[in-house]
């Protein structure tokens, strides 16, 4: 017949529990893990997304007669209070620090979402010729289904369909259009 062993049944009660307990701890740093990657993940696509559209713009405006268009995509992973800004900044420090070899005229494009778990802020360069006018009222046309991108701190950059039109008069000129939602 067989026979319990007291000793026998206490050992399993505990090795369960070690068991349940290393378990607990390898979940734990599994979600960790996995949830750090996605941050990352979603970070590096934010800035894929923001720098494929200044690079479309300096294309642009590097041609004395162009347009392109473009289908900006910012992703959502941190949620949709994203804001994207193109801004003329004329700081000799942020814009020595942001486009290396500027005079202290230049051209950002500024994300910012207090959500984003990685850089809440980010700039990124748009290295076109300081002089540039962007959407100067008297040579950017209003467009049908499109609205003009300022740099006023109500105008954001959001997703979808982006026109770029580039022509040179007397100083480069650089209109950019974002079509209505």
């Amino acid at each position: 017949m067989f026979s319990f062993n007291k000793r026998g049944q206490a050992e399993t009660v505990f090795e369960v529990l070690i068991a349940v307990i290393l378990l607990s701890f390898v979940m734990l740093v599994g979600t960790i893990a996995m949830t750090s990657l996605s941050n990352t993940k979603c970070s590096k696509e934010i800035d894929i997304a923001l720098s494929d559209l200044v690079s479309t713009s300096e294309k642009t405006a590097s041609s004395a007669l162009s347009s392109r268009f473009y289908f900006f995509d910012l992703p959502r992973c941190f949620g949709p209070d994203a804001e994207v800004r193109l801004e003329k900044r004329e700081e000799q420090d942020i814009c020595s620090y942001y486009c290396p070899g500027s005079l202290g005229t230049c051209y950002l494009l500024k994300y910012n979402n207090n959500k984003d778990k990685i850089s809440q802020t980010r700039y990124r360069c748009m290295n076109i010729s300081p002089l540039t006018i962007i959407n100067p009222p008297t040579f950017c046309d209003n467009i049908a289904n499109y609205v003009m991108v300022t740099e006023s701190e109500s105008a954001t950059i959001s997703r979808g369909q982006i026109l770029i039109k580039s022509a040179s008069v007397t100083t480069p000129v650089l209109c950019i259009y974002q079509r209505s939602q």
